[in-house]
């Protein structure tokens, strides 16, 4: 009988835990770009690209940028922009060389100025160590 509780138990467990997880990016794969361009895309900007694979429905992409910094970041399949990135610094260098990457840029609307709001609602997460 205890078995079996135990086994009820983590089952239940196991299932509510699979229940939670949710994925990243939700682009439909129709709208994916290839990830041949995004590795064209890091390359223009200095990136040296050591994989790119899909985990959470993003493009995930490790390798090292053009000061020779490892990164970690994940990019949206269809628009190729950047959702969160994570810099391991050798040095004491900053994060300046990152602010732009990935056509982070955000235009304003009447809307916006309207509601008195002028935070973007889609903000990138950055890690930086």
């Amino acid at each position: 009988m205890k078995n079996t509780l135990i086994t009820a138990f983590l089952s239940t467990c196991l299932i509510s835990g699979a229940a939670l997880a949710s994925d990243d990016c939700t682009d439909p794969t129709v709208d994916w770009q290839p990830k041949e361009r995004l590795r064209q895309m890091m390359v223009d900007n200095g990136w040296e690209v050591k994989r790119i694979k899909v985990d959470d429905g993003c493009y995930e992409l490790k390798g090292r940028d053009r000061k020779g910094h490892r990164v970690e970041a994940k990019f949206s399949p269809a628009s190729l922009k950047i959702i969160e990135l994570e810099i391991k610094f050798d040095g004491s260098d900053d994060a300046s060389d990152y602010l732009n990457l990935g056509n982070q840029t955000r235009q304003t609307s009447a809307d916006d100025l309207n509601s008195g709001s002028n935070t973007p609602t889609n903000k990138p997460k950055a890690t930086i160590e």
